[in-house]
């Protein structure tokens, strides 16, 4: 056994030693590789020892758990093992090494071993091994199925690959065979292999050579992944030789690679070789975190100083830098999307390609691997330059490179007009040795490394940069803050040369050095550096425990004045000067930005933190985001969130920007989006364009998408069109299907009023995409439903979003645009300058007549006609001008806008028979059809053959003058009455007799005839009172018409003077028939006494029937008229008979006002009752949130509104029959009740079986047998007790027990009758009897009112004691309710009564 340390326990030892070992992840099993002993005998003959190669042993791998007791244990292959276990003094793996390691979640471990006799030579191979049984699971073979290994595998220990990543191995191969010769050549080409769990290679990942290939060697000595597999760790310890001084030195390089697009690529290069001014240091062991994935810790020997070092590295992995250059040339880019892999700078401008990565435009190879780029912003009020230094590139040697557009070396890309970024010159920050000895400015940097540059403010020839960097462990201090550096960066071009960058001088002053309060996190550009003066030199700061700073140039650093993240984030972007945008530097802000006047800017800052939660300021936009953009351009924030339904979301800047969270949520609904866009799962957005309303997103597979969000195209619209850039907004709106009714609703005075419609016209060339446009016009606003106008567009042209729909919006667009057109026509230029010919805008001119509604088709024929009558001036007439090519296809043009049968029939309806047939030629119309019809009209009179064409087109009124022509024209009075009665006749069949009126208004003899005709089709028609004015009104008077028209309106009177006039003799069985009829009307009891005496008036005038006259006199209640006739007529039992009816109706009313009262009282406490349960409910149905007045007990409206209308019918007929009861005791067979459907006037009239009654005493009822039929009447139509159903029955109850105002007056009458007829004591007992039903009335509303105030104020007591006082609710019925008093009898009756009394 070997000795212990101090401190620590032996619990076992190994004869032939430990060669390597591991714990398990769960740290639940050990795995042991050891040797056999040479003399074991155990095991199969392969397994022996060969005694001719010494260097030849048999490991064993053997697992134990926790205890240390053996689980398994399995002999390997022969294998060759290295002389010393431990590595040599230069640090170096030997070649025969052997390593283990475990897979991630524990269930099996993969061995690396230098197998002794592989087809006769030795060979690394990797085997896996179950955790439990060490049963081999897999050997690393090839994956093109020929079953060889894996060659040329070097002695790095393996790593497994997350689960992430399919749980692959990976370990270092080279690409041939290493010798020792080739090892110091170093021209071999190193790549990780991955091996699949199966144990097939499944592609690699090529290590970039970054190294002198003739004076350093590079060795390989770990590999690594982070928890999500997507970034790979190769550790290297290089060897440099300096040939001058012919001495070598060591150093550790550490290389990241980053997995995407099916590519790893070397973002990221860590080297310890002592440039920056520190020791060289040696890298010990490298370890990613198992929680945060981009976070790494590196450990470092440094040799010369005989000390250990840590370092930790956290990563901000971006997968592309885009640059957005404001003033490009025509062979740069707008937009540029950088991809770092290695040494190479991968250019991609995705304005003019969408070239899906790994693949690129054009490549620039650097001297060193790039470990960031920092791009030139457009600083406000700098002018465009070529040649000006755009990016400033980080190398991993810590030296910067210096790229133009126009600089050494610039050369063609494959995208076509594009120019790649070209190198200018390198600097060295860490060794500057200034050009100028007076730029000295003192300040140094030594041991330390920049990071996140920064270009703040630049000139011709210089920049000025700031980058955070920290200091380097020393004396074993940690440093908890980065120091923020000032650097000015200056050039020389003129003294450049085609030799390259290295003959163009370039310095670089460190101008100011201050610590910061911590450790920087981010430090980013303005993005309104464009627009903002004060954003010119100055950059947003951020530190690692989320505060923002600002720096401003010469060292001043002081908190940003927006509000504070909620958590820090490594994604941030700002904008200087919120108020601010792409689109609205007007001048006055301008004076004021260069005047200093910042009071009104407002920071605004955006961030998306490393648990992808999106923030700006205090407010959560976002939980789950995978990335953002802010494009000032577009004023938009668009970021895609992450989840199940991925979209990509536009916030407002403005609506960010003036968000107030002490506002409600109806002034904040802007925050939640504006127009959103699926996305598929996984994407990334990578630029916004500035120029087009484009974004380009990166899918999960790779590939690049470039859309047109409808969040982007339409603002972008809106502006292209207040701009009146109508050319470039049409060409969006019909690639991108927008509806080209927002060039007119968007402005409509703009458009027709101050020049829109003439620059339109002047800017679109093409007549199709004129032809477009007023084909899509309708007479919708778009803006108020489709395409809502976003606040700030509005507030910006002060465009009002008020303006309603207009119906004639197509009529009023039509006819400018049209004029327009006619006008550039006629002046042979359009308002651009445009040179057009004649005939130029024909097809639109006749686009915006079919457009029209209604169709203008007859103008537009006319337009064919006239151009095709100007385009044959000269020709032969015999030829017509309408079948010229031209003319036809016009013709088509326009029946592709209508229908060619409504072309055609507008052709004719023109008369223009020869235009007709042109248009018919390319129609679908038979020949045999229309040539015939149209040979025809030519050869009939004109008149005559209009007509026929009018009646064909249904054009009556126009038919009808043509015919009336057409009589004119016939001088025989034989044939003029003939076509006189044909006129008659299309008059009645078309009902043109307002027409044939006016004109036949000369012809006395005519014009009656169709007066005649008019009334026999008004009393058709159910119009008796105008066909009685139209016969009596005709000259001479039609009194049979007037009579049957009277008769049919109940008009006795005008019947009776008919009669009279026409001298018929009226009888009196005829008279008492009229009468009665009169009498059978239904009606109100004001109308229904009317009639009654009426009827009276017919029996007494022309039935000379005294005794039937009264007895209709009582029915209507007119006491004192039947009294007058009686004694007119000496009739003493007649005037008996009427005060009898009178006594008789009093007794009726007296028992009915009784009843009245009785039925009040109980109808106005339950009320009482019920309203208080609908007030409860009422209250219930608010705090719920649902209107009660729509909410019934049983949840269906239906029934409740059918109760209500049954309800209001009972109520109404039964008021009726309360306000006129009565009877004459001597006369019992005349009914004084007037009642809903006294007497029905419908009958049926047929022998149809349907429409006959059902009975048992016909065929019908007899052969059907009888169904169970529900009961009817108070079961039928119970209801709930407290419901709103019996609330509405108890309404109509209380409101028709009072009479109404023609009872009360019919009352009086009755009265004052029996007083004039001494019936006094009857009489009295009336009026007590509606005294006491006054009374009673009055008494029950107050008493209720009075108990309804005092529950109210106890309940108010009682709510206030508990401290919940709500507020009192009304139910709707109430105030009517309580309004309901009896109307007091006339004021005579009143009168009378108090003298009486």
């Amino acid at each position: 056994g070997g000795a212990v340390e101090e401190g620590s326990e032996c619990i076992g030892s190994f004869e032939n030693g430990l060669e390597c070992g591991g714990w398990s992840p769960d740290g639940e099993v050990l795995a042991l590789v050891t040797f056999a002993s040479d003399d074991d005998g155990g095991g199969d003959e392969d397994e022996i020892v060969n005694d001719n190669n010494p260097d030849a042993k048999v490991p064993i791998l053997m697992t134990m758990n926790t205890q240390y007791e053996i689980l398994s244990e399995v002999r390997l292959d022969q294998c060759l093992f290295p002389l010393h276990s431990n590595n040599d003094s230069g640090g170096s793996i030997h070649p025969n090494a052997i390593s283990l390691c475990w897979r991630p979640d524990s269930s099996s471990l993969a061995v690396s071993t230098m197998d002794a006799n592989v087809n006769n030579k030795p060979l690394r191979r990797i085997r896996t091994y179950h955790r439990t049984t060490l049963q081999i699971l897999s050997l690393s073979k090839e994956e093109d199925g020929s079953g060889r290994d894996v060659p040329n595998l070097l002695p790095v220990a393996p790593t497994w690959a997350p689960a992430g990543c399919s749980h692959y191995v990976g370990a270092v191969q080279s690409s041939r065979p290493l010798s020792t010769k080739s090892a110091r050549a170093r021209q071999v080409s190193m790549q990780v292999a991955f091996m699949e769990p199966n144990g097939l290679r499944h592609r690699e990942c090529k290590i970039h050579n970054t190294i002198a290939p003739k004076t350093d060697k590079e060795d390989f000595i770990g590999i690594a992944f982070n928890l999500e597999g997507d970034l790979l760790a190769v550790s290297s310890r290089v060897t440099s030789h300096e040939t001058k001084s012919d001495q070598s030195h060591e150093y550790g390089k550490v290389q990241f690679y980053h997995r995407s697009n099916y590519h790893w690529y070397l973002k990221y290069e860590l080297r310890y070789d002592g440039n920056a001014g520190s020791p060289p240091a040696v890298i010990s062991a490298i370890k990613f975190s198992d929680e945060d994935p981009c976070k790494i810790m590196v450990a470092l020997n440094r040799q010369q100083e005989r000390s250990f070092e840590w370092r930790e590295y956290t990563f901000r992995w971006e997968s592309s830098t885009v640059y957005y250059r404001s003033h490009q040339s025509q062979a740069s880019a707008s937009v540029l999307a950088m991809v770092i892999d290695g040494k190479k700078l991968n250019c991609t401008p995705l304005d003019k390609a969408i070239i899906p990565p790994p693949m690129y435009a054009s490549s620039l190879e650097l001297p060193a691997p790039v470990v960031g780029i920092a791009t030139r912003p457009y600083f406000y009020g700098e002018d465009a330059k070529e040649g000006q230094v755009v990016f400033i590139i980080a190398l991993s040697d810590g030296k910067l490179a210096l790229l133009c557009f126009d600089g050494f070396g610039g050369k063609e890309a494959s995208a076509p007009l594009f120019q790649q970024p070209s190198l200018l010159a390198i600097v060295d920050p860490f060794n500057s040795i200034p050009s100028n000895e007076n730029v000295d400015s003192g300040y140094f940097l030594k041991c330390m490394s920049l990071r996140d540059i920064t270009i703040i403010d630049s000139e011709d020839d210089s920049l000025i940069v700031v980058a955070a960097s920290c200091l380097e462990t020393m004396d074993g201090n940690h440093h908890l803050i980065d120091h923020l550096v000032e650097m000015k960066i200056s050039w020389d071009t003129s003294s450049g040369s085609a030799e390259g960058p290295a003959s163009t001088l370039a310095d670089i002053m460190i101008t100011c050095s201050l610590p910061l309060d911590g450790h920087a996190l981010r430090i980013v550009n303005w993005l309104d550096t464009a627009y903002s003066a004060g954003a010119r030199g100055s950059v947003l700061l951020e530190l690692t425990d989320g505060s923002l700073m600002e720096y401003s140039q010469c060292g001043v650093v002081k908190h940003c004045e927006t509000d504070a993240l909620l958590e820090a984030c490594p994604w941030i972007a700002g904008v200087y000067n919120a108020n601010n945008d792409a689109s609205s530097t007007s001048s006055t802000a301008i004076d004021d930005a260069l005047q200093g006047h910042d009071e009104s800017s407002k920071r605004f800052v955006i961030g998306l933190s490393s648990r992808y939660r999106l923030y700006c300021g205090e407010r959560l936009l976002s939980s789950a985001s995978s990335s953002f953009i802010i494009s000032l351009e577009h004023r938009f924030i668009a970021h895609i969130t992450i989840g199940s339904g991925p979209q990509l979301h536009f916030l407002p800047l403005a609506s960010l920007r003036d968000f107030d969270p002490l506002m409600g949520s109806d002034e904040n609904m802007a925050l939640d989006g504006y127009e959103p866009r699926s996305v598929e799962r996984g994407a990334r957005l990578v630029a916004i364009f500035p120029k087009k309303p484009s974004a380009v997103l990166q899918m999960p597979r790779g590939n690049l998408e470039s859309i047109s969000p409808r969040a982007l195209v339409l603002p972008f619209i809106m502006a292209k069109i207040q701009e009146r850039d109508f050319h470039t907004a049409l060409d969006i709106m019909r690639r991108q299907r927008v509806d080209m009714n927002l060039i007119v609703d968007l402005d409509p005075t703009n458009f027709l009023e101050k020049g829109g419609a003439e620059q339109f016209i002047g800017q679109i060339e093409n007549i199709d995409k004129i032809n477009l446009f007023l084909s899509s016009l309708i007479d919708v606003d778009t803006t108020l439903w489709k395409y809502p106008v976003p606040s700030w567009i509005l507030s910006e042209k002060n465009t009002s979003a008020s303006h309603q729909a207009d119906d004639l919006k197509v009529n009023k667009v039509c006819k400018k645009v049209r004029q327009v057109m006619l006008d550039a026509e006629k002046d042979c230029v359009t308002s651009s300058g445009k040179i057009v010919e004649e005939s130029h805008f024909l097809l639109p001119i006749l686009s915006t007549f079919a457009k029209e509604n209604p169709p203008k088709l007859e103008e537009a024929l006319t337009l064919i006609k006239s151009n095709a009558t100007r385009d044959l001036p000269n020709k032969s007439k015999t030829k017509s001008g309408l079948l010229s090519d031209r003319v036809q296809s016009s013709i088509q043009y326009l029946a592709f806008l209508a229908d060619y049968e409504l072309i055609f029939n507008t052709a004719i309806g023109m008369y223009d028979f020869d235009l007709a047939k042109a248009v018919a030629r390319h129609s679908q119309m038979d020949p045999k059809v229309y040539l015939p019809m149209l040979k025809r009209w030519r050869e009939l009179p004109e008149a005559t053959a209009r007509y026929e064409v009018d009646v064909k087109l249904r054009r009556y009124e126009s038919a009808l003058h043509h015919l009336a022509a057409s009589d004119k024209a016939v001088e025989e009075e034989k044939f003029a009455e003939d076509h006189f009665a044909k006129s008659l006749k299309f008059i009645e069949e078309h009902s043109l007799h307002k027409v044939g009126l006016e004109l036949f208004k000369h012809d006395v003899s005519n014009h009656r005839s169709i007066m005649v005709s008019l009334g026999e089709r008004l009393l058709k028609e159910r119009k008796p009172d105008e066909a009685l004015t139209v016969f009596l009104a005709s000259n001479p008077r039609h009194l049979d018409g007037g009579k049957r028209a009277s008769r049919s309106c109940g008009d006795w009177r005008t019947y009776f003077a008919c009669c009279a006039e026409d001298e018929e003799t009226v009888g009196n069985d005829q008279a008492t028939a009229i009468a009665e009829s009169i009498s059978s009307k239904v009606g109100n009891m004001r109308e229904q006494r009317e009639n009654y005496l009426s009827a009276a008036t017919i029996l007494l005038e022309y039935a000379e029937d005294v005794s039937y006259a009264i007895d209709m006199l009582i029915l209507a209640h007119l006491w004192s008229e039947g009294r007058r006739i009686a004694l007119q007529h000496k009739r003493a039992d007649l005037v008996k008979k009427v005060v009898d009816g009178s006594v008789s109706y009093a007794r009726v009313c007296i028992d009915d006002f009784a009843e009245r009262a009785s039925t009040f009282e109980k109808s106005n406490n339950r009320y009482a009752e019920v309203i208080v349960i609908r007030r409860d409910a009422i209250r219930e149905a608010e705090d719920a949130g649902v209107n009660e007045l729509h909410h019934d007990d049983s949840a269906s409206m239906f029934s409740m509104q059918s109760t209500a209308s049954n309800t209001s019918l009972r109520s109404n007929a039964s008021g009726a029959s309360a306000g006129s009861v009565g009877s004459v005791g001597s006369i019992a067979s005349v009914s004084t009740v007037i009642s809903v459907g006294a007497k029905s006037t419908f009958s049926f009239t047929g022998e149809v079986d349907s429409m006959k009654h059902k009975s048992k005493f016909n065929k019908i009822g007899r052969d059907k047998k009888k169904k169970n039929q529900r009961k009817k009447g108070s079961a039928a139509r119970r209801m709930k007790p407290g419901s709103e159903e019996e609330l509405k029955e108890l309404v109509s109850t209380l409101g028709h027990t009072c009479p109404d105002e023609h009872y009360v007056d019919v009352i009086s009458e009755t009265i004052t009758f029996l007083l004039q007829s001494g019936k006094q004591s009857m009489a009295a007992l009336l009026f007590e009897s509606y005294k006491e039903l006054e009374s009673a009335v009055g008494q029950s509303q107050d008493s209720r009112k009075g108990r309804d105030q005092h529950e109210r104020e106890e309940r108010e007591k009682k709510e206030r004691k508990e401290g919940r006082l709500n507020d009192f609710n009304e139910h709707p019925c109430e105030k009517g309710i309580n309004a309901i008093r009896c109307r007091p009898l006339s004021l005579s009756v009143q009168n009378t009564f108090s003298f009486l009394a």
